[in-house]
C-alpha cells in the first residue's frame, strides 16, 4: 500500500495535537488545583463531587441553623435568669411586709417597688431575638408577646412550638410560647389554693396551708366557716360539713389531707376558702400583691387580710418560681444537644471534605510527572515530525 508524505505529516500533525491537548489539560489541574472540573474530565468522579457537594451544603444549612437556635436559645436562658431573679426580689418584698411591724406608708413604699418589678417582668417576656422576633409570642413572631391593658396582662402570641432542623432526623426546639412559660402556673401550692373572704372582720389568718396526705385530697371547693369566734366547721360544695370543732390561735383544720394553720381570731361568720388550683399568669400574681399591699390601711382587720395575701403571693412565686426553673433546665439541654450534633455535623464535614478532595482535587506529584511525560512526548513528536516532514526520495537518490 502506498503512503503519501502527506499523510505521513497528517498523522504526525494529529499526535502532536493529541500530546498538546493532553498537556494543556495537565496543565489546566495544575493551575486550578482540580483534577475534576467538568463532568468531561471524569464523569464517575464528577457524579460523586456533585453528591458530596450537597452533603457539604446541607452541613452548612444545620450550621446556620444550629447558630440561630443557639442565639435564641441563650436569650431566651438570659430572659428567664432575669424573671427569675426578679420573682425573688419580689419574694423578698413580700416576707419583708409580712413582718407584722411595717406601717402602712413602708408598705405602700414596698408596693412601689414590686409595681416596677411587674415592668421588668413584662419587658423580660418581651424579648426579641435580634431580628424583631419576639422570642416567647410562640408561632406569632411579629406580635409583642405580652401587653397590659386596663389592668390586665393580655398574651398576644399563641402556643406553636418553633424548631430548627440540626441534622437529616434531628431537630430542636428554639423557643417556649409565653403561654406556658408564664401563664400555665397552678396558683396556690400546686394543688390547691386558699383565701380569706374580702368580707371577713376578725383578725384571722392562715399561716401556712400543706397537703399532709395527697392520697386523701378531693379536688372541690372548701368553706372554712366560724360560726362563733372560737369554732370551725368545714364544708364542701354540696354543703356537706367534713370537719368541725373549736378552735384557738395557732390551731391547725384538718380534712381531707389538707392542713390550714390559723392565727388570729376570726369574727362570727367569717370564712377562708380552699379550692382546686388552677392556672394563674405570674403577672397576676404579682399585680395581686401589689394591690393588697397599695390598699393596706393599719389596721388589724386589715394587717390580718394582708397578712392572708402575702402567704398566697409567697405560695404564687414558689410556684412560678418552680416552672421558670423547668424552663430554664429544658433549655440547658436543648444548647447541650445543639453543641453535640454541631460537634458530629463538623467531623461528617471533615470526612466529607476529605472524600470529595480525593474525588476532585489534583495530586501534584501525579500531575507534575505526567506533565514532564507528556512535554517529552510532544518534543519526540516534534523532532520526528520536523524529521519527516523534508524527507524525500530524492534525498537519497
Amino acid at each position: 500500500m502506498r503512503i503519501s508524505s502527506n499523510t505521513f505529516q497528517m498523522q504526525w500533525l494529529t499526535a502532536m495535537r493529541q500530546q498538546q491537548s493532553k498537556l494543556a489539560d495537565i496543565q489546566q489541574q495544575i493551575s486550578t488545583g482540580l483534577r475534576v472540573s467538568t463532568a468531561a474530565d471524569d464523569p464517575v468522579g464528577a457524579a460523586q463531587v456533585v453528591l458530596l457537594q450537597q452533603g457539604m451544603n446541607r452541613l452548612d444549612n444545620f450550621a446556620t441553623n444550629s447558630e440561630t437556635a443557639r442565639r435564641r436559645l441563650s436569650l431566651e436562658e438570659n430572659a428567664l435568669n432575669q424573671v427569675t431573679d426578679t420573682l425573688n426580689r419580689v419574694r423578698e418584698l413580700a416576707i419583708q411586709a409580712g413582718g407584722g411591724t411595717l406601717p402602712a406608708e413602708s408598705i405602700r413604699a414596698i408596693a412601689v417597688e414590686v409595681r416596677e418589678l411587674l415592668n421588668n417582668l413584662l419587658g423580660a417576656a418581651n424579648s426579641q431575638d435580634g431580628e424583631g422576633r419576639y422570642l416567647f409570642s410562640g408561632n406569632r413572631v411579629q406580635n409583642k408577646a405580652f401587653d397590659l391593658v386596663a389592668g390586665v396582662v393580655v398574651y398576644n402570641g399563641d402556643d406553636g412550638i418553633r424548631t430548627q432542623r440540626l441534622a437529616e432526623n434531628r431537630t430542636v426546639q428554639e423557643a417556649d410560647p409565653g403561654s406556658r412559660v408564664f401563664n400555665a402556673i397552678r396558683d396556690g401550692n400546686g394543688t390547691f389554693a386558699i383565701g380569706a373572704d374580702g368580707a371577713n372582720t376578725g383578725t384571722a389568718y392562715y399561716s401556712s396551708a400543706t397537703l399532709a396526705d395527697p392520697t386523701a385530697w378531693i379536688a372541690d371547693t372548701y368553706t372554712i366557716a366560724f360560726p362563733t369566734p372560737d369554732t370551725y366547721a368545714v364544708a364542701n360544695s354540696s354543703g356537706t360539713v367534713l370537719s368541725s370543732g373549736a378552735l384557738a390561735p395557732g390551731d391547725t383544720i384538718s380534712f381531707n389531707g389538707v392542713s390550714v394553720t390559723l392565727q388570729g381570731t376570726p369574727a362570727a361568720g367569717d370564712t377562708f376558702t380552699v379550692r382546686s388550683s388552677r392556672n394563674q399568669d405570674l403577672f397576676t400574681s404579682v399585680m395581686n400583691l401589689a394591690s393588697d399591699l397599695e390598699s393596706f390601711s393599719g389596721s388589724p382587720v386589715d394587717r390580718a387580710r394582708l397578712n392572708s395575701g402575702l402567704n398566697g403571693a409567697l405560695s404564687n412565686m414558689d410556684q412560678a418560681l418552680a416552672n421558670i426553673s423547668e424552663f430554664r433546665s429544658q433549655v440547658g439541654a436543648r444548647l447541650n444537644i445543639i453543641d453535640s450534633q454541631r460537634n458530629n455535623n463538623e467531623e461528617t464535614s471533615l470526612q466529607l471534605s476529605q472524600a470529595l478532595s480525593n474525588v476532585r482535587d489534583v495530586d501534584y506529584a501525579e500531575a507534575l510527572s505526567s506533565m514532564e511525560q507528556q512535554l517529552f512526548s510532544l518534543e519526540a513528536a516534534q523532532k520526528i515530525f520536523a524529521r519527516t516532514r523534508t524527507s524525500s526520495l530524492f534525498n537519497v537518490i
